[in-house]
Parts: C-alpha cells; structure tokens; sequence
C-alpha cells in the first residue's frame, strides 16, 4: 500500500501515515494504528484469498485446455 492509499482510508496526511506504517507514532488518544493494523490484516487475507481462488488460476491462464492441469483437477 502507498502511503498516499492509508492516508486516504484512514483520513490522515501522509506525514502520519508514515509515521503509523514505521510504528512511530504515537499512540495517545487516537485509534489511527489500530485501524491500520485491521487494514493491513484485511488486505492481507484478500492477496491470499486471491493467490489461492483457483478460478482467478484458471482465468489468467493461456491454456486453451484444461487437460493435465492440476488446478482443474482439484
């Protein structure tokens, strides 16, 4: 993510964002690094829900058939 990307989300500049991404800043009486660790947690398990959707395999691939292929096989 860039920073310009967690700043939008989580209504920051991009000064703090920084600050939030690099755990430096300061956590007195703002909930902005725990919404960013929930991000990060969120967009992490959507990569690895993609990475391991079978069918998102299947589209990207230039196989004309799916003869051999262990994805289909599964």
């Amino acid at each position: 993510m860039t920073l310009e990307d967690i700043a939008v989300i989580l209504g920051c500049s991009k000064p703090t964002a920084s600050q939030i991404r690099s755990g430096k800043y300061p956590t007195e009486n703002t909930s902005l690094t725990e919404r960013y660790a929930r991000l990060v947690a969120v967009v992490d398990a959507a990569r690895r829900a993609a990475a391991l959707d079978p069918q998102a395999i299947c589209r990207a691939c230039p196989r004309e058939d799916c003869t051999g292929c262990r994805v289909a096989e599964i």
